[in-house]
């Protein structure tokens, strides 16, 4: 799990200017991890393979555990976009339609899916 463009800010109000471009390098940072495995399998002899998924939005995060504390995140978007990285094909990356409106104006390119169920959500 990744999460970018995370503010000291208790309440995302609207007006962080670089919400797109922590969008921007989420996506970046997910077609280097593509590229990545490409490698390791080349010189490895695996074939390992990943699927992606991405969303933005407001989250919560914290370091939970007394005896062994360990960092996480949590809320709808982390939710929304586990969903969209297991409901979708291996080697892609899958993205929620809200996502794919703030890239497009960057120049990065989609090509529609299937609307997938998501728990608890419907259909997206």
């Amino acid at each position: 799990m990744v999460a970018a463009g995370l503010t000291p800010k208790a309440v995302y109000d609207g007006t962080d200017t670089d919400l797109d471009q922590y969008l921007c390098h989420i996506c970046e940072f997910a077609f280097a991890m593509q590229e990545c495995i490409k490698r390791i399998n080349k010189h490895s002899f695996n074939n390992f393979q990943l699927r992606i998924g991405i969303n933005h939005g407001s989250l919560v995060a914290g370091v939970i555990g007394a005896t062994k504390p360990q960092y996480d995140i949590w809320g709808n978007t982390v939710n929304v976009a586990s969903r969209m990285e297991s409901t979708g094909k291996v080697g892609k990356i899958q993205i929620t339609e809200e996502s794919c409106l703030l890239l497009e104006p960057y120049g990065f390119r989609f090509e529609e899916s299937h609307f997938v169920q998501v728990k608890g959500k419907g259909t997206m």
